[in-house]
């Protein structure tokens, strides 16, 4: 299935007028002559890690090396700066310019925590949020690091669940959402999911300011093992999301949905064909 990608035009919006300078006459001119730029984890045929810019053609714009395997890539329009987080139960994110102007920075995971592969940056690029698991005691946090004080973490707060793994910041530039997979994971036992049976996704709105559950939405019990685990947002700043199923594989649950404040979860259905190609996860 090709995944469409973003347009150049939409990406230079999002991305700010700042994002040309940023980058080298030579980098910005392959990138005029593509339709689409993006960035990305990836493992290299030696089977070591990298992160890379890429044009819509595959050509290489930037590229990083990793300790191991990275998970997803956030952007700060502000600094003109990526961050790219390593996969659970992961413990560092890099933080790289697109230029290779300045030498990457690698942010360490706290003690008792890890990384859960996502992040975003504040609208003002002042703040980094990262999903974390505070690992001890089965729950999942926000850390919260200073961009401008060389990434020192500086506080966090709760996801109000257990397994966060990707969140977003909304269009009011102060209200998080995260998804919480539901899922129990310790380092002492790897990538194990230690809580198949009692499960308990769900999807909160917390504001980032004061920490505090402004809603929090469940899926119903028998669809305790629909891991809720990637969001994105459109532009009447509906919340949608894609789901990993743990439960029995003959078993095919609705697998995407959307999530609008004050709403309950709303799963959208879709050909029983075209479901069963996805094999539970999306």
């Amino acid at each position: 299935m090709k995944t469409p990608l973003i347009d150049r035009r939409d990406f230079l919006t999002a991305a700010g007028t700042g994002f040309v300078a940023a980058m080298t006459p030579s980098a910005w001119a392959k990138t005029l002559a593509t339709d689409a730029v993006f960035a990305t984890a990836f493992v290299k045929r030696d089977g070591s890690y990298g992160a890379a810019i890429l044009s819509e053609a595959g050509k290489v714009l930037h590229a990083i090396d990793l300790p191991a395997r990275g998970h997803d890539v956030t952007f700060d329009p502000v600094s003109k700066r990526s961050v790219v987080f390593a996969r659970q139960p992961g413990t560092f994110a890099v933080v790289f310019d697109h230029t290779g102007r300045d030498e990457p920075r690698t942010i360490a995971s706290v003690s008792g925590r890890h990384f859960f592969g996502h992040g975003v940056f504040s609208t003002d690029g002042a703040l980094l949020y990262a999903t974390e698991n505070d690992f001890d005691n089965s729950a999942g946090v926000v850390g919260v690091y200073d961009a401008r004080a060389k990434f020192k973490r500086i506080s966090e707060f709760p996801t109000y669940g257990m397994g966060s793994h990707e969140l977003l910041l909304l269009g009011d530039g102060r209200t998080i959402a995260v998804a919480n997979g539901g899922i129990e994971t310790h380092p002492d036992y790897g990538r194990a999911e230690l809580n198949i049976a009692t499960m308990k996704p769900s999807y909160v709105l917390v504001d980032r300011l004061t920490g505090d559950l402004l809603e929090k939405h469940e899926l119903p019990p028998e669809l305790h093992q629909l891991s809720i685990r990637h969001i994105a947002a459109d532009k009447s700043g509906t919340v949608w999301f894609g789901c990993q199923y743990r439960g029995p594989g003959s078993d095919r649950p609705l697998l995407v949905g959307r999530a609008a404040r004050g709403k309950d979860l709303q799963l959208l259905d879709m050909p029983q064909d075209v479901l069963s190609g996805f094999r539970n996860y999306i």
